[in-house]
């Protein structure tokens, strides 16, 4: 009975940390198109109310080879939820004129170069939530890149308004979780496999 039990008990510690290292890297989704010559993706985002989500929103693109581009463009437009508008990102390198609080468009004079990596982020912006955002509410932001002799690439993003500052789970918090979660893993398959053993000579 007494192995029994053992063997209950590592195996809940064993689910259970499994459960914690996989809180500790959630997932985001992301709208993705593929094209020739450059490819983007157009991840979601999460905003607190009465805060500023903690990335920038803006489109990641890739190219199948060394391409360069002029005249690039993105412009967003929000829709869908209340509360929540569109900031120009200061720190983006490029131009935005804001059309309104839900609809901006930037613009990059520099040429954009792509030597094989991808680019995170390009000429994002800040999304921010007033204090009257609902949590749970979700809108969409049209995005749409463009450059000159380039086919528009068009996409959207979700955005989530999310109690509590939006902070992911990340740097010291996030090594705890994840090195616990290894421990109990470690501790419930050690657990479970030491008992066999036991039941192994107990029956020899």
């Amino acid at each position: 009975m007494q192995h029994l039990y053992a063997r209950r008990l590592m195996g809940a510690l064993a689910v259970a940390g499994a459960l914690l290292a996989t809180v500790a890297g959630p997932a985001r989704a992301e709208d993705i198109h593929r094209g020739d010559p450059i490819s983007a993706g157009f991840p979601d985002i999460e905003v607190p109310v009465g805060g500023t989500a903690i990335d920038p929103l803006g489109p990641t693109l890739w190219s199948t080879g060394p391409t360069k581009l002029t005249e690039t463009k993105v412009s967003y437009d929000l829709s869908g939820v209340d509360g929540v508008r569109l900031v120009p990102n200061e720190a983006s390198g490029g131009e935005c004129v804001r059309k309104s609080a839900t609809r901006l468009v930037c613009s990059d004079p520099r040429e954009l170069t792509f030597e094989g990596e991808s680019i995170e982020g390009y000429l994002s912006v800040l999304v921010t939530a007033d204090e009257t955002a609902t949590p749970g509410d979700t809108g969409k932001v049209a995005i749409t890149f463009s450059a000159k002799g380039l086919e528009p690439i068009a996409g959207t993003s979700e955005v989530r308004v999310i109690r509590g500052s939006g902070l992911p789970v990340t740097g010291p918090v996030a090594g705890l979780t994840a090195g616990i979660g290894l421990l109990l893993v470690g501790a419930g398959v050690g657990g479970v496999l030491a008992t066999r053993r036991r039941r192994a000579r107990l029956i020899v």
